[in-house]
């Protein structure tokens, strides 16, 4: 049992790797950037974008971004960027997502500074004086 134990402790986690590369993915994705075909190519950019967005890595407007504007950007990505076919298909798409729909940070969020004394500060009036 001690022994079992032991060589579970010392074996790697399993690495999962898709069979997918990008240049098969480009292959896929040849045709029309604007291709509203249901296809293996539309599914698998899709689900990249429904799993970006659902986690808040990218910030694509509801109202501005439709499915085939979404495959559009990731094809014309894959296509214009072979030198990333050496990464695996999910990083390229999702470099494509995360310049096309950054995630700004709101105004408010942002941290403010604190302000500046004033050298000049007037002196608070008497009657807002505490007494001791």
């Amino acid at each position: 049992m001690i022994l079992l134990l032991l060589a579970l402790a010392s074996t790697k986690p399993p690495v999962v790797v898709s069979a997918l590369t990008t240049r098969h993915l480009a292959e896929d994705c040849r045709g029309k950037d604007t291709d509203p075909t249901a296809n293996f190519c539309t599914g698998y950019i899709m689900g990249v974008f429904d799993t970006l967005s659902s986690s808040y890595q990218i910030c694509p407007s509801a109202a501005d971004v439709s499915t085939i504007d979404a495959v559009a950007v990731a094809r014309k990505y894959i296509r214009k960027n072979r030198k990333g076919w050496s990464s695996a298909p999910w990083f390229v798409v999702r470099e494509a997502f995360v310049t096309a729909y950054p995630c700004h940070t709101e105004p408010d969020a942002q941290p403010k500074t604190a302000p500046k004394p004033d050298a000049k500060a007037k002196p608070k009036p008497r009657h807002l004086k505490r007494s001791r």
